[in-house]
């Protein structure tokens, strides 16, 4: 029972981030960032801007980036590890009760096998 243990949790930590990866990258539909930057000030004064305003001054600053570039900047910083990490959790531990059960079936499986034989 502990090599099923062990072996579905090293699955889970294996494959569970990887699965988390594989879903972030590809709901990604349209990534943006903003040239130049948002410095701290210009973020106060929009906060006192309607929606239609802030979206004009944003719409000119607007870069469209694809896939790889928003992968090859994110990579970079530590929130994007985190939110892998953290979405990663569901995946991680739906891997890990498949590989309980399956292990489970199995064993249940080969003794009733024994029995019969």
């Amino acid at each position: 029972m502990k090599a099923l243990i062990v072996r579905s949790l090293l699955a889970a930590i294996l494959i569970g981030p990887i699965i988390s990866f594989v879903i972030e990258f590809t709901s990604l539909r349209v990534a943006k960032k903003y040239e130049p930057g948002i410095s701290e000030e210009q973020f106060h004064q929009m906060g006192n801007m309607t929606v239609n305003q802030m979206e004009a001054i944003l719409g000119k600053r607007t870069v469209r980036m694809t896939r790889w570039e928003w992968l090859r900047e994110s990579v970079h910083y530590a929130y994007f590890w985190k939110h892998l990490a953290y979405n990663g959790l569901l995946q991680g531990s739906s891997v890990f009760v498949a590989c309980m059960w399956v292990g489970w079936m199995e064993k249940r499986h080969a003794r009733r096998l024994a029995i019969t034989a």
